[in-house]
């Protein structure tokens, strides 16, 4: 049953990194400043709403299994507050830029590969501390 949460758990973070591939869709194939502001409102509500239910799922997993609070769970707590600000911070900019696409599509870009390599960064760590590679958390 557990490793059925983690596999979940697991399948929710690969879904939320292919939700910042959209997000860098969206920047590059809208061509109007209303356009692309309609579908990031929208995309953040999905992004949102995804980080939540991963945060949600992982929350059970470590409940259910009974889990040590280690500075792993530490680690996806951080990257979860640092995700959810990130994305808002790069909404609340692009609503406050001028209507200069090529504005708009750095700070998108800056923000969404950031928050990439934050989930990039959180998968690696726990793959390598699974195979014993590295004991950093």
């Amino acid at each position: 049953m557990f490793s059925e949460m983690v596999l979940y758990h697991s399948i929710l973070v690969y879904i939320l990194l292919a939700l910042g591939i959209v997000s860098l869709s969206i920047l590059f194939l809208g061509s109007e400043y209303k356009k692309i502001v309609k579908k990031m409102r929208v995309y953040m509500f999905f992004f949102h709403g995804l980080t939540t239910t991963v945060a949600f799922s992982g929350l059970v997993a470590f409940v259910f299994a009974k889990m040590d609070f280690n500075l792993n769970i530490v680690a996806m707590i951080v990257v979860y507050i640092l995700l959810s600000i990130l994305e808002s911070i790069k909404y609340l900019k692009i609503l406050k830029k001028s209507k200069n696409i090529k504005e708009i599509r750095v700070i998108g870009v800056k923000y969404t590969i950031i928050n990439i390599l934050l989930i990039l960064a959180l998968i690696v760590v726990e793959i390598m501390g699974k195979s014993h590679a590295v004991s950093v958390l």
